[in-house]
């Protein structure tokens, strides 16, 4: 029997546009302070462009390492007999894979973001794979106890990071009201 869960698609621009605005409003304020502020006006003057420098450098270490955490999303995932099928996108191009659920773990990871703020997101591991769900807000807490729970069902493992389960259930249910 066929089981599919679905989540919310976000194209690879936004999701680096939200990924980057932070670093792009440092590196301007950086700019502001390289070019117009006092501590360079002295002695450090003749060392305006070695820090410009440093800083695209710096940038584009940022650009790099972002780009590479969210290129990948999952939009589809779908269970059927022994197999665990991801469907999801890598930039903006299709990615379909297909695992086997017996050698398969999921994690359910809590991720804070800010006081009194968190994030509950499924991490799937098959051998040097891994896939994340819910990065950007893109899963409801309710499908994702569904995957859990049909994850469970269907192997009879349980599911790393069990104690954020009855959190996942809790805000489902919350979700729901």
């Amino acid at each position: 029997m066929n089981k599919t869960f679905k989540g919310e698609y976000i194209p690879f621009y936004i999701r680096l546009f939200k990924r980057l605005a932070p670093l792009i409003l440092l590196v301007i304020f950086a700019y502001f302070k390289i070019y117009y502020g006092r501590t360079f006006a002295g002695s450090l003057a003749d060392y305006k462009i070695h820090f410009s420098i440093l800083l695209i450098i710096c940038f584009l270490y940022g650009i790099y390492f972002h780009t590479n955490r969210i290129r990948t999303v999952v939009n589809v995932i779908s269970f059927s007999n022994d197999t665990l099928q991801i469907i999801g996108h890598d930039f903006n191009s299709k990615l379909e894979d297909s695992l086997n659920l017996n050698k398969l773990i999921i994690e359910i990871q809590e991720e804070e973001l800010g006081k009194n703020k968190v994030r509950y997101c499924l991490e799937i591991y098959f051998d040097d794979k891994y896939y994340y769900l819910n990065k950007f807000d893109d899963w409801k807490y309710s499908t994702l106890a569904e995957i859990v729970d049909e994850y469970k069902s269907r192997t009879g493992k349980s599911v790393a990071g069990d104690q954020y389960y009855s959190k996942l259930v809790k805000n489902k249910q919350v979700n729901a009201a």
